[in-house]
């Protein structure tokens, strides 16, 4: 874990360089919020959030970089906490790391993917996303995201896991 960090960290830094001189400006923004998945289908077996067994949140926080054109690449953290209410264990949290490609749509609408890469579970997979942008003055957006993650894992049999959540936050 500790190497993989160390490895993040020089990509990032390493992209940074490379951005910064050809755009002038590095860093378009970053954003912090909240992520709610709503349900997961596995094997055709539907949960949904207010299931104990399948209740999670995410506290989402990133920061997206310029690249030449107009798509922006982003580099996200999500700590995710899993409160266990009808059990001895209290809860769970691990990490999800999520870098990915944002697309300007225009009229405040942007389309993404992300690939997903959950540590502690073991899981990983992509993530599109449609996000929706509302102004609220000073260069602070809030905004409402849909996102579709798919899963694999973490054991062979586990199969895919379609999930689907919101995400609410602020960016700036």
């Amino acid at each position: 874990m500790k190497h993989s960090i160390y490895a993040i960290a020089l990509v990032c830094a390493l992209f940074a360089n490379t951005a910064k001189g050809q755009s002038g400006n590095l860093v378009a923004g970053y954003h912090f919020g909240v992520v709610q998945p709503i349900l997961a289908i596995n094997k055709g077996d539907v949960n949904y959030f207010y299931e104990t067994d399948f209740y999670a949140i995410g506290f989402p926080m990133g920061i997206t970089l310029n690249t030449p054109g107009k798509v922006k690449f982003d580099l996200e953290f999500v700590p995710l906490f899993k409160p266990y209410a009808d059990t001895d264990k209290p809860y769970e949290v691990h990490l999800l790391f999520h870098p990915g490609f944002l697309f300007p749509l225009g009229g405040g609408f942007t389309f993404g993917m992300r690939l997903a890469f959950e540590t502690g579970v073991g899981q990983f997979g992509l993530t599109p996303l449609l996000n929706k942008g509302f102004s609220i003055g000073d260069g602070t957006v809030f905004f409402l995201e849909l996102v579709a993650p798919g899963r694999f894992g973490p054991e062979k049999n586990s199969g895919y896991t379609q999930i689907f959540g919101l995400h609410a936050g602020l960016g700036f």
